[in-house]
């Protein structure tokens, strides 16, 4: 990166870290606003709230991110015009193709500082949120508790709640025959898991035959199951709340097992193509942020950031939600609109001279 380079480079962080720093403390408050109808109910507060405030940022800091670089970049791009400093760079025979070429290394830089954020912080720091907020209000660490579906073999297994240990409360599964008729329904109130086997407690067992049922009872049953304790957390969670690999490995597992897998396939390619949407908000910005050759103002730098921003996620998000529930080919669902608005900026470009 040459002297022109670390210029740019040094502009734009300070505009997105600027950005990203208000859109972040906005943010802080609202959310710590939410919070304060827990304060003074049992062990919850004010520093807890703070606290638990705190844990939720890597999460909004995720959320925020994409629109701080449209915005942080307008800023940037919008002072170097407004000084003319972007024409002295064009007259010394620098397209402004070649300007954003200038900034690949901090592109890449806030694309690393994004992953490893999404990856490793949100995961973690949401966890302690739920740790806090839970303990102080006394209440039970639930992983999860909306009942979700599994296969193992030729079982069908329906799991209410998960706890943070790992046990499951609700279970129901199913023996479905190889001609698809149902021979067995069993139910049990708690679940263990430990060496490769779940102990089930109070079990209802009913056995259909050809001419009746029959129903047993037992105080406890141990079940060979494929279906692991870690496994049963990667079902159990939404799939926003995974990460990538995780994603890639329950996906995987559904398709292997003939269930539904287009939901966290859609998720997954949206992991995928996330760094380029941010390349692509750093290339919006361009475009934006000067008006037939002059500056924008700061309020019109902030709407047209707010907007393009707010249309980019909502339109991606109507697509993504379409490709779920039809079936869609996910990496086309979550590549076309960053695609889309990609070359829509370089026209802008081209079209406007720049």
């Amino acid at each position: 990166m040459n002297i022109l380079g670390h210029y740019l480079g040094r502009e734009l962080l300070w505009g997105v870290g600027m950005t990203l720093a208000s859109l972040v403390a906005i943010a802080y408050f609202v959310t710590f606003a939410g919070e304060m109808d827990h304060i003074g109910t049992h062990d919850f507060t004010a520093e807890t709230a703070v606290l638990y405030v705190m844990l939720k940022m890597p999460k909004i800091v995720h959320e925020m991110f994409p629109v701080s670089i449209l915005i942080g970049g307008l800023f940037s791009f919008g002072g170097l015009a407004a000084t003319n400093e972007l024409t002295i760079m064009r007259a010394t025979g620098a397209s402004m193709l070649g300007l954003l070429w200038q900034l690949r290394k901090v592109g890449l830089l806030l694309i690393v500082v994004a992953v490893v954020n999404m990856e490793w912080a949100v995961p973690l720091a949401e966890r302690g949120a739920k740790v806090v907020k839970t303990t102080a209000l006394h209440q039970s660490l639930v992983e999860y508790s909306d009942a979700f579906w599994l296969r193992d073999g030729d079982h069908f297994v329906r799991m209410e709640h998960v706890e943070s240990d790992g046990s499951v409360a609700g279970v129901q599964w199913m023996k479905i025959l190889q001609h698809g008729e149902l021979s067995e329904v069993s139910f049990a109130d708690r679940a263990t898991h430990k060496d490769g086997v779940w102990n089930m407690e109070q079990i209802r067992v009913s056995r259909i035959g050809r001419q009746q049922v029959t129903a047993e009872q037992h105080q406890q049953l141990d079940h060979q199951s494929t279906i692991s304790r870690d496994f049963v957390r990667l079902a159990s969670r939404d799939p926003e709340d995974l990460s990538t690999g995780d994603l890639l490995q329950y996906s995987r597992f559904l398709e292997k097992s003939g269930l539904d897998s287009n939901r966290y396939w859609h998720t997954f390619w949206s992991r995928i193509a996330a760094p380029f949407g941010l390349v692509v908000m750093m290339v919006m910005a361009l475009p934006f942020s000067v008006s037939e050759g002059r500056s924008l103002s700061a309020g019109r730098r902030i709407v047209t950031g707010v907007f393009i921003g707010v249309g980019f996620y909502l339109i991606n998000k109507v697509l993504m939600n379409t490709g779920e529930i039809y079936q869609f080919n996910p990496v086309v669902t979550v590549f076309i609109v960053p695609i889309l608005f990609f070359l829509s900026a370089l026209w802008m470009i081209r079209r406007r001279g720049l």
